[in-house]
């Protein structure tokens, strides 16, 4: 696993990116960032349900557009289960029809988007006049990482796709983060760590970024 870089390389060698928090302005538009298996859709899901605010998440859209067989959904099956990631087109028009319901006024949790550069500046497009987003990204090492999916089972957690889907994140994915890191909008938070003091981390790092 010495190739699969899923540990924010780029970020670590930063030292003001390191264990930073930044100031987050109301309504609460967060992004949840780590590779497959990381947590963040359990730590989104916790932060949405403390906060009254929608998490929103690409993957599982894409998945529920799959199992009933939607136009949609028949587009990215062969997509998912190869590892590799819908077309920036497509994620990104679900996301801004997503991002114009009324429930998201307060703010939102989005986890599994932006993964790629013209995403994250779609989502800056999106968000111009509502206000940003500010990261949190979860680092997680890579042989933790396929324990946890292997455990978790999902369908498209087969071993040569969660691999393909390691590199699909090294590739495109850990760049967005330097993206954001540019504008001092990332936090980032050791996933190695049991769920309830990941949980106890990410609020602490948002109620001192929300106090900034």
């Amino acid at each position: 696993m010495e190739n699969l870089s899923v540990s924010a390389t780029r970020l670590r060698r930063s030292p003001a990116t390191r264990w930073t928090s930044v100031r987050i302005v109301p309504p609460m538009n967060l992004v949840f960032f780590g590779p497959p298996g990381a947590g963040k859709g359990t730590q989104a899901d916790r932060f949405a349900a403390n906060h009254g605010i929608p998490k929103i998440s690409t993957g599982d859209m894409l998945r529920q557009a799959v199992a009933e067989g939607s136009r949609v959904g028949t587009l990215v099956r062969d997509t998912l289960q190869a590892g590799a990631l819908v077309t920036d087109e497509l994620i990104i028009s679900l996301v801004a029809e997503r991002l114009e319901q009324p429930d998201t006024t307060g703010g939102f949790v989005l986890d599994g988007f932006p993964r790629t550069i013209p995403q994250a500046a779609a989502l800056d497009a999106m968000r111009a006049e509502r206000g940003g987003v500010s990261v949190v990204a979860l680092v997680v090492h890579a042989d933790e990482v396929v324990r946890r999916l292997a455990v978790r089972g999902r369908e498209d957690d087969d071993a040569w796709v969660i691999k393909e889907r390691l590199r699909v994140y090294s590739r495109e994915t850990e760049p967005v983060l330097e993206f954001y890191r540019r504008r001092g909008a990332v936090t980032i938070l050791d996933g190695n760590r049991p769920l309830d003091e990941v949980t106890a981390a990410i609020e602490a790092a948002v109620t001192k970024g929300l106090r900034a």
